[in-house]
């Protein structure tokens, strides 16, 4: 005869035995999606596409010996951006490579070889490559925009307390602004001692005043006796659409002269 209190038993205890499992089963699908999820979200690679970078290529003309000369200037920037393989190719062609200078990290500038003529005019293409590994292309176009050179007269008035540079320069009709320096002569690897990196247009005069005030990037007395040092009048064009505000980018065309002086004690 069958026991139907020990089938009733068996029953519970199977059904008992399947919700169990069950459940089991849920779990262990939700603490494997959990996984996944977490998994997921660890290997997922965020690339810095480095957004902050700028490029910038203008013209560069001189007054050397009563000649003019040209050449091509190159500016990039970014965070964490390094010289090794970082370069511009210009619209013909030509590779220039980019390296540090005084201005310190996160900065770049290259130039091309003085000459007779302006430089091509057209898009040059900056690859700039950073710390991570990461490489980035921008582009900047020179539109072949001239301006005039300003003629630079300098009279430097060491018997006066405090000691001042009287700067003056013939008219740029072109020009959006004027930026006067005085530099070491080697300029491409010192930092400037003084600089006003915007005069109105209209200006065609300035006064360096040897105090340390308003202009000093360096102390005055990183000026040595019996040393020669150039002041500088540059006459600025910015590219067509921009802004006239002084910043180091966004140029078309900086024509300029110099001249040299010899600081005394």
């Amino acid at each position: 005869m069958v026991n139907k209190k020990s089938i009733n038993i068996n029953y519970k205890n199977q059904l008992k035995t399947m919700k169990t499992t069950k459940n089991l089963i849920a779990m262990l699908m939700i603490a494997s999606l959990f996984t996944f999820t977490a998994c997921t979200d660890d290997d997922e690679e965020v690339v810095n596409t480095h957004d902050d970078a700028y490029v910038d290529v203008l013209t560069k003309k001189m007054s050397m010996m009563g000649n003019i000369k040209y050449l091509p200037i190159f500016f990039a920037g970014g965070e964490e951006i390094v010289e090794e393989g970082s370069s511009v190719t210009g619209p013909d062609g030509t590779e220039y490579d980019l390296h540090s200078f005084w201005a310190g990290a996160g900065k770049l500038t290259g130039a091309g070889a003085m000459a007779n003529e302006a430089p091509p005019a057209g898009t040059y293409t900056f690859t700039l490559k950073f710390s991570d590994g990461y490489v980035k292309t921008l582009t900047d176009e020179l539109e072949g925009a001239e301006s005039t050179v300003p003629m630079i007269s300098v009279t430097y008035n060491a018997e006066t307390n405090p000691q001042t540079i009287e700067v003056s320069w013939t008219e740029s009709p072109e020009a959006d602004l004027y930026c006067v320096k005085l530099t070491e002569l080697d300029m491409a690897n010192t930092k400037p001692l003084y600089k006003v990196p915007m005069l109105d247009k209209t200006n065609t005069s300035h006064t360096i005043v040897l105090d340390g005030s308003n202009g000093w990037m360096r102390p005055v007395s990183d000026l040595e006796d019996g040393t020669q040092y150039f002041v500088v009048i540059s006459a600025k064009k910015v590219e067509e659409g921009t802004e006239v505000t002084g910043a180091s980018q966004n140029f078309e065309i900086n024509a300029c002269s110099k001249t040299k002086i010899t600081y005394q004690e």
